[in-house]
């Protein structure tokens, strides 16, 4: 057995109690630095000779509280400067960025958050962030909020000197330390906190109202969002956001993946966004759109294992959007609008076709081999045609831009289009609302085409009764029901059922289950 087991677990764990306990001194007068990195080292020393001595160990954590307290108290800009006239040199290389800034974990709220999930072990929690600024390699696919990472800091002793290293807890979970391997203490969760926290979140946040009802004037384009630098090796998990929604509806959710050590070993997880107030076949046009621009910036040669491994998640219209991903219409959808074949409308400007084509016909993307959908409305939803869905309507205000194709096949084959498809396009009600009806022939249509791919419901059901008959308050089984899927899930919860522990759970198994039948090739570091 190692020396690092020596330590009896109780006299260990206590160690950590008592240095999580220095850390959390809030009101700790600013710390004289050289003294800080003086018993720093003394206790790195101490704890390099007597690895079972807890005393050392709870000196060495101690002083690196200290030093974390000192560090988040420097300008931002001036933290690896002031660490190099103390004596230290800064070694963040592990966590994959440059020009980083710190803070203590132990400071961050999280009470955006349900959950926090830390690990015991050694070093300091911290967060690394920095500004989206565009001096990264992967800037442009970074959210604009800046980019949130978890590190742990360790004073460690090196051939020139004394480094402050920070670790990735995401990369690894045992640090190896005075020559001896120890658990790496995490918090995975203050990095999504401080990144809720700042202002650009809560903008972000706004927009999911003003992309439902104004979506052209929404302040961000739709795009795939990645959450971290792009890692080839690794499966991504693409999440897309229904209604009046945002990325931040999977905040809590992705808090609880990255939790998982199988998530983070396998997985980089993206994220799309788009304004939800357009026709759900529109936004599906756009999301196809969007992931194949991003797949042919990040892998024009299409040979990553990431590219070509892609799991889907689609929560609510979402997962409408996602199906046609992993869909290959044939003329189904278009024969469910247009009684006559695309060619035969020759009256027609050809980009008025063109759009429309592109909006009903379309094949499934080979880069994607599995789908999740939760509380997809699959057949429509009945808000879409009630009260509710009416005042949503007359809050509506129509893209043109997006709409003048469409406008050109009112005055060109008007009689050759479905009734209510026109009658929507007419009266400027062309928007995601009207489209999840369930009278829609379109969505109808696509719904009785199966995923090509392995795919898997997670469905809400609000009231105890008879499946059947249940629902989330928003979506009836009977419309988030698809025959064919590889596992359904019914959770006692609202229409956001991805919330429910036992959903996180079964998005968990299921990403497990990918990721064992789609090994990383040889010679690609996982």
């Amino acid at each position: 057995m190692s020396r690092a087991h020596a330590l009896q677990p109780g006299r260990m764990w206590l160690a950590f109690l008592l240095a999580a306990l220095l850390a959390a001194c809030r009101t700790t007068p600013e710390p004289d630095v050289p003294q800080a990195v003086s018993a720093a080292r003394q206790a790195y020393d101490a704890l390099h000779d007597a690895p079972e001595d807890a005393a050392a160990m709870a000196a060495y954590q101690g002083a690196l509280a200290r030093l974390g307290i000192w560090l988040e108290r420097q300008p931002a800009d001036r933290q690896s400067a002031a660490l190099a006239a103390s004596g230290l040199r800064l070694d963040d290389h592990d966590l994959g960025e440059a020009g980083l800034r710190y803070r203590r974990a132990q400071g961050v709220s999280t009470r955006r958050l349900e959950r926090r999930h830390t690990r015991d072990g050694i070093g300091l929690p911290m967060v690394a962030w920095r500004s989206n600024d565009g001096s990264g390699p992967w800037d442009r696919f970074l959210p604009p909020e800046g980019i949130y990472l978890p590190a742990t800091a360790l004073l460690e002793r090196e051939a020139g000197g004394w480094v402050l290293r920070m670790v990735s807890p995401l990369a690894h979970a045992q640090a190896t330390l005075a020559g001896r391997d120890w658990p790496l203490a995490a918090d995975t969760t203050a990095a999504f906190a401080l990144l809720l926290a700042q202002p650009g979140a809560s903008e972000l946040g706004r927009t999911g109202f003003f992309g439902l009802f104004n979506p052209q004037n929404a302040r961000r384009a739709e795009r795939v969002y990645l959450m971290k630098g792009y890692d080839p090796s690794k499966i991504p998990l693409l999440t897309v956001h229904g209604l009046q929604s945002t990325p931040l509806t999977f905040a809590n959710l992705a808090n609880d993946l990255f939790a998982d050590p199988e998530f983070r070993q396998r997985y980089q997880l993206w994220q799309y966004h788009y304004p939800t107030g357009m026709a759900v076949l529109h936004n599906a046009t756009q999301l196809r759109t969007a992931l194949r621009r991003t797949l042919d910036e990040l892998d024009p040669e299409g040979k990553h294992f990431a590219t070509r491994n892609i799991v889907t998640m689609g929560h609510s219209m979402g997962g409408v959007i996602t199906h046609t991903l992993v869909s290959d219409s044939g003329s189904a959808l278009w024969d469910s609008v247009v009684d006559v074949p695309p060619q035969a409308l020759t009256q027609c400007p050809p980009e008025a076709v063109e759009a429309l084509h592109a909006n009903l016909v379309f094949e499934r993307d080979p880069r994607v081999v599995r789908a999740i959908f939760i509380a997809a409305p699959h057949r429509g939803s009945e808000m879409a045609d009630n009260w509710i869905g009416t005042l949503g309507q007359r809050l509506f205000h129509r893209d043109q831009a997006a709409l003048g194709p469409y406008s050109f096949l009112l005055e060109c084959a008007r009689d050759r289009i479905d009734p209510r498809f026109a009658s929507l396009l007419h009266d400027g009600k062309f928007s995601s609302i009207r489209t999840l009806s369930s009278q829609s022939r379109p969505v109808m249509a696509l719904s009785d085409i199966p995923p090509a791919v392995p795919f898997h419901s997670i469905i809400g059901q609000r009231r105890p009764g008879p499946m059947e008959t249940g629902s989330d308050g928003v979506v009836p089984y009977s419309s988030s029901h698809m025959d064919g899927a590889e596992s359904e899930l019914i959770v006692p919860y609202g229409h956001s059922a991805f919330r429910h522990p036992d959903a996180v759970k079964e998005i968990l198994r299921i990403l497990h289950l990918q990721a064992a039948r789609s090994p990383v090739p040889a010679g690609v570091a996982p």
